[in-house]
């Protein structure tokens, strides 16, 4: 009997508005639940692309934006074929952070969306889209100490905020409260989940 693809669910959103807890959360239901499961968190820093994104969200390095959001992209190109071997042989991928969250920070620092769309065209493409929307104001209450060089700038982050609804709206992405607390968030991220694992709650 032929194993079932695995499918590739996306948890995305600005910066502290939950997406590294719901991740966690969700692999330990799925988990819990007999399926295998592996969490992606990007960027990927362990790698030589990841490296020079971390020293630029460090602000230790100034590229032309162009440039960062090719990195963001040719860093997920880096992982592609490992995660497409993952989901062949039937495990759950989940990622932190995938394709919106360079769209939505690209065009907020005034890209075309075009462009941004076509880095990333090809990539394994997500089952389901979770965008976790959450207030500037909330983003900095959860952090205000080093802050990367995303998270200092409110304004920059209220654009992505924006662009993060406008694009869900354009995607059909799923957009959920993350001011609601962390087990309220995990159930209607574990709601539709269900359905597209085929099980019931």
């Amino acid at each position: 009997m032929k194993k079932r693809h695995g499918p590739l669910i996306v948890i995305d959103g600005i910066d502290q508005s939950g997406k590294r807890t719901q991740a966690r959360l969700l692999a330990r239901e799925i988990r819990r639940r007999g399926f295998s499961c592996v969490i992606w968190d990007f960027p990927v820093y362990k790698t030589i692309l990841g490296q020079r994104l971390k020293a630029y969200l460090k602000g230790k390095e100034r590229p032309d934006l162009h440039v960062v959001h090719l990195l963001y992209a040719a860093n997920k190109w880096e992982v592609a074929e490992r995660i497409n071997g993952l989901r062949k042989k039937g495990v759950v991928v989940i990622a932190n952070r995938y394709t919106p969250s360079n769209l939505a920070y690209g065009a907020s620092h005034g890209l075309p969306l075009n462009w941004l769309t076509q880095l990333e065209a090809g990539l394994p493409r997500p089952t389901h889209i979770f965008i976790l929307d959450v207030p500037v104001k909330t983003s900095f209450g959860r952090k205000n100490r080093q802050r990367d060089v995303h998270e200092q700038d409110a304004a920059y982050l209220e654009r992505v905020r924006k662009s993060y609804l406008r694009l869900a709206k354009q995607y059909n992405w799923a957009v959920i409260d993350g001011k609601s607390g962390a087990t309220a968030v995990h159930r209607k991220i574990w709601s539709s989940v269900t359905k597209i694992l085929g099980i019931k709650q």
